[in-house]
């Protein structure tokens, strides 16, 4: 399944594995995007804008996740506003993902169809400080092209998604990002 749907499906789910179990991930410098010039994200810290931190860490993912889309209808591995919605290794899983497409000269249209359920987590004074969210991805309406055509064989199962997100500095972000394999919800 080339495209920017399939990379990011394959590489958020390589990555996040990678990372957890290495605590860093590397690659041949062909397969790397080149070092990001964005200043570093602040720390997380709390509270959270002000508001129902449930719907917010909502629509902090489902941000994320149109941010991503439009980037990757040209594989646009710097696109600001990703910045925007997310930080840490979920960052680098998404610009890695268009920067390989990037490299391969793959687009994906379209729009996946998401399903978040959010579990704020409080700390001990009692505010939130981190959303955990389970996903259940369809991606039969975001479909991969190369050349302007179709890639043919595209698995458009729907894929199991575990993402954490974090309050930094007034806003939330998603800071990890699992995509599972097709199939797997």
């Amino acid at each position: 399944m080339p495209g920017s749907a399939r990379v990011l499906w394959t590489a958020a789910a390589v990555f996040c594995v990678v990372a957890a179990a290495a605590g860093c991930a590397s690659g041949t410098a062909g397969s790397q995007p080149p070092a990001r010039t964005d200043p570093a994200p602040s720390a997380p810290t709390s509270p959270a804008q002000a508001g129902d931190p449930q719907a917010l860490a909502r629509a902090a993912y489902l941000g994320m996740w149109q941010a991503y889309v439009v980037a990757a209808r040209t594989a646009d591995y710097q696109a600001p506003s990703l910045d925007h919605y997310a930080a840490g290794g979920a960052l680098s899983t998404l610009t890695h993902g268009l920067y390989q497409e990037h490299q391969e000269g793959d687009v994906s249209l379209g729009q996946p169809v998401l399903h978040p359920a959010v579990t704020v987590v409080h700390g001990s004074g009692g505010e939130a400080s981190q959303a955990d969210v389970t996903d259940c991805a369809d991606s039969s309406h975001w479909l991969d092209y190369h050349g302007g055509k179709p890639v043919a064989n595209q698995d458009l199962r729907h894929r199991y998604i575990v993402a954490r997100l974090q309050p930094f500095d007034g806003t939330w972000k998603v800071t990890y990002l699992n995509v599972g394999k097709a199939g797997t919800c």
